[in-house]
């Protein structure tokens, strides 16, 4: 593994700063998602701790790094990198799953239109018939 330079740490510390403030915000969970699918949205919390822990971990080895020259000589790159990799591999997956999220929302907003359009179609031709 190469080693990494002030401008390396610098970036790094920039993608794991963005990758905090991403676990922060968007990988949270409404209370009616857990009460549907309650062993899924726990494992998504533990995921999503999961990474916001290695995050933090990462950042802070990174800081002290750039900082401190002598403190880099001691800590391997590795102790950044699997940390960093752990919760961009998180990331990742909540990405997904917010992502898959949304389309089974949109598709049963989609369904519920549809019945209810045919229920509204149903009662029209009902009272039609008993007007006649």
């Amino acid at each position: 593994m190469r080693e990494l330079t002030a401008d390396d740490l610098g970036l790094l510390l920039s993608v794991f700063a963005v990758l905090l403030l991403a676990f922060a915000t968007n990988f949270h969970f409404s209370r009616k998602e857990v009460r549907r699918h309650r062993r899924a949205a726990i494992v998504f919390v533990g995921l999503s701790f999961l990474g916001e822990g290695a995050t933090v971990i990462a950042l802070l080895l990174t800081w002290v790094a750039l900082w401190s020259p002598k403190a880099w000589d001691r800590i391997d790159n590795a102790l950044v990198f699997i940390p960093g990799t752990i919760a961009i591999c998180c990331a990742v997956l909540l990405t997904f799953e917010s992502v898959w999220a949304r389309a089974q929302r949109i598709a049963e907003i989609g369904i519920e239109k549809h019945a209810s359009h045919q229920d509204q179609k149903e009662l029209a031709q009902h009272t039609s018939h008993e007007a006649q």
